[in-house]
């Protein structure tokens, strides 16, 4: 029956989908040392959280399996771009995965459908879907269930959509087999282009991040002013930097947008042209956090 599930996954429109055994994360060390050294930056919810990663069942009671989803940011941008108004659209400075509407409802919508099967295939089972807002170490568990391999720009690559895509998962008190790891081996090999490329350092060495360097950390997860020297190297970008994605052998080129400059329009243009997509929920909290 796991693979009825799996291919609902696949008919909902997911496009990699595999199966993890729910059990500790074996690089939740590494994961731990990253908290102790301060590499998480402001971002105080991992610290605070950070034991409720040690195990999937802090998200699910009783979790014996995982299945891993993964689709691309081509997917649900196209899927999503509907009901943003087109006169303002591509903005300058925003990351791929954000120049549509929000991935957690596309995911979301579909999770409740693939949650909807499995209690249709296992009625005594219990599962959850959850996308990036669960305390799950998600990229190991897509490692574990074979959907990639991690790149030394700390994403999860595969060879076909390299870094590009969106993760989520439904976790199942269901014991499944676990599907088998790819051998492809070290994804990056001798490359070191986006540690080369990186504006800030924030790649100290392959497969460490230090989000306190990182400009998707400073557009979109700081709260507050910056410092000069991160405001220096800034560019044009507003929301996110794609430049470890960018300079990836993995990743097709896209290319940027000729749009328009979100610091150029007025307060009730910029609430019209963000609704709807992830940089609402950014400015939202933003603001909320000031008025506080």
């Amino acid at each position: 029956m796991i693979e009825i599930l799996k291919q609902t996954a696949l008919t909902l429109g997911f496009e990699l989908v595999g199966v993890a055994a729910a059990r500790a994360p074996s690089t939740f060390y590494r994961f731990e040392k990253w908290i102790d050294t301060g590499m998480h930056a402001g971002m105080d919810y991992l610290a605070d959280r950070r034991k409720a990663r040690s195990h999937p069942n802090s998200v699910l009671e009783n979790v014996q399996s995982i299945l891993m989803l993964g689709v691309s940011y081509d997917r649900v941008l196209a899927e999503t771009k509907h009901g943003i108004p087109a006169q303002y659209l591509p903005l300058r400075g925003i990351a791929k995965y954000a120049r549509g509407g929000d991935y957690h409802h596309w995911i979301r919508q579909r999770l409740r459908k693939l949650a909807a099967k499995h209690r249709e295939l296992y009625p005594d089972a219990r599962c959850r879907g959850v996308v990036d807002t669960a305390p799950l170490l998600e990229r190991q568990f897509a490692v574990d269930a074979g959907l990639g391999r991690i790149g030394k720009n700390t994403m999860l690559i595969h060879p076909q959509f390299g870094s590009a895509f969106f993760l989520a998962a439904l976790l199942s008190t269901e014991d499944w087999i676990p599907d088998v790891p790819t051998d492809a081996g070290d994804p990056c090999e001798n490359c070191r282009r986006c540690l080369d490329a990186c504006p800030t350092g924030a790649l100290l060495e392959p497969y460490i991040l230090d989000a306190r360097r990182c400009l998707s950390y400073w557009t979109i997860e700081h709260r507050g002013e910056m410092p000069p020297e991160i405001a220096a190297v800034l560019g044009d970008r507003f929301f996110g930097c794609d430049t470890c994605q960018d300079v990836c052998p993995w990743n097709r080129p896209v290319p940027e947008p000729d749009g328009v400059d979100p610091r150029s329009l007025d307060a009730e243009t910029f609430a019209a042209t963000i609704a709807g997509t992830p940089l609402e929920r950014r400015f939202k909290r933003n603001t909320k956090t000031s008025a506080n």
